[in-house]
């Protein structure tokens, strides 16, 4: 006999509550989602059948010592299996999990600045990912993932950007070739799922994730789920503007964030340093202005340059000016911020402290934890394939 619809609409709120509040006994599953105990035992038995979760112990507490002791349940591995990718300028990155997360199988191709910018191109990436999938056909794939730098155009199947790189980058050849279902999400939204889902540390309901790259992208998890999904321009905080008088962003505006914590305009505002200072570091770590990356820049950083050390300093201040008026306006329990800057630990805990000198308006108003998520190029991949995990087993 079929699963009904009522059914499979009960079960994926069932596995939901599992991911992101497991171990959970199936008492506390009926707790928090409303479904009967009964429903709740009926359609776990189906999904231990189906080797999706197990029975992994027993809860004994003080409470309930002298009774019935809790059964938990939670998500088996190795279920099902799902390819992730990640689209940056800086490079390509593959990976495969299975349905709980776990890495199993990963590929990057870096961008080499001494090459030509068009070494990135739509026919690699095809080409990789096919070689990626028959490299993984033991696992037998269910899905891909796309992590994308901006959003998904399904018309045209283009990518929705200001940047030139991608505009032209078309991938129609590529879902005209792959037989798997393919979804495409922006990569900080995938981000902001995939802690939801797989983070041990976020058991909230309500979360923020900002992501600090070439652009700025921040995405929120309210009430279990992805907020502003349909609305383009929610999450866009690189345009928010910190300085009036501040200089020409892209977008027309003068002085958004992005002209100041961006990874773009402090590449930008190095390049003048390189041009300008003779006593900048940058110099010495490379011979052309066009190889100046960010990871140059914190070399720099480290060694003391005081002009790197100016235009870091006034990113973080207004990256954190930013955080601090965002907590005004989201309802979030956990503020989480990942980029490559971060990797630099005096630029971790300088945001710290300026979101610590932070003046609560109501005394009796906990602040929102903020944790600096560990920067790794494979962090957009893994959240492309995370993607998969919500829509094949979640939606």
């Amino acid at each position: 006999m079929g699963i009904s619809k009522r059914q499979l609409e009960l079960q994926f709120k069932i596995l939901d509550t599992i991911y992101t509040k497991g171990p959970i006994s199936r008492i506390d599953i009926s707790k928090e989602t409303g479904i009967t105990p009964a429903t709740v035992t009926e359609i776990a038995r189906k999904l231990i059948s189906d080797q999706l979760i197990h029975e992994s112990g027993e809860l004994s507490t003080e409470l309930n010592k002298s009774g019935r002791k809790k059964i938990l349940v939670d998500i088996s591995p190795n279920h099902s299996f799902y390819v992730g990718v990640e689209l940056s300028e800086k490079f390509f990155c593959y990976c495969l999990i299975d349905n709980k997360g776990n890495l199993l199988k990963e590929k990057i191709i870096q961008h080499n600045p001494l090459l030509p910018e068009t070494n990135l191109t739509e026919s690699l990436f095809i080409t990789e990912l096919h070689l990626f999938i028959d490299q993984s056909s033991k696992y037998s794939p269910q899905a891909i993932g796309i992590a994308v730098p901006g959003h998904f155009n399904e018309e045209t199947q283009t990518i929705l950007t200001n940047n030139l790189f991608w505009k032209k980058f078309n991938l129609t050849q590529l879902l005209s070739t792959i037989d798997l279902p393919v979804y495409f999400k922006n990569n900080v939204q995938c981000m902001a799922l995939f802690e939801r889902l797989f983070s041990l540390s976020n058991k909230d309901d309500n979360l923020t994730f900002l992501h600090v790259g070439r652009g700025m992208f921040c995405s929120s998890i309210y009430q279990s789920k992805l907020y502003g999904s349909n609305n383009r321009l929610v999450g866009e905080v690189g345009h928010i503007v910190v300085h009036p008088d501040g200089e020409l962003c892209e977008c027309g505006k003068r002085g958004c964030l992005q002209t100041y914590a961006s990874e773009s305009w402090i590449i930008k505002k190095s390049q003048i340093l390189f041009d300008n200072s003779d006593s900048t570091y940058l110099r010495q770590l490379v011979s052309n202005r066009s190889h100046l990356t960010i990871d140059t820049i914190l070399q720099a950083y480290k060694l003391g340059d005081e002009g790197v050390i100016n235009i870091l300093h006034n990113a973080i201040k207004y990256l954190s000016i930013t955080i601090n008026n965002l907590s005004m306006m989201i309802d979030t329990n956990k503020m989480i911020i990942h980029g490559e800057l971060f990797k630099e630990v005096q630029l971790s805990e300088l945001i710290k402290d300026y979101l610590e000198k932070n003046v609560t308006l109501l005394a009796t108003e906990k602040k929102i934890p903020v944790k600096i998520k560990n920067y790794s190029t494979i962090n957009g991949a893994l959240s492309a394939a995370g993607l998969c995990v919500a829509k094949q087993l979640l939606n």
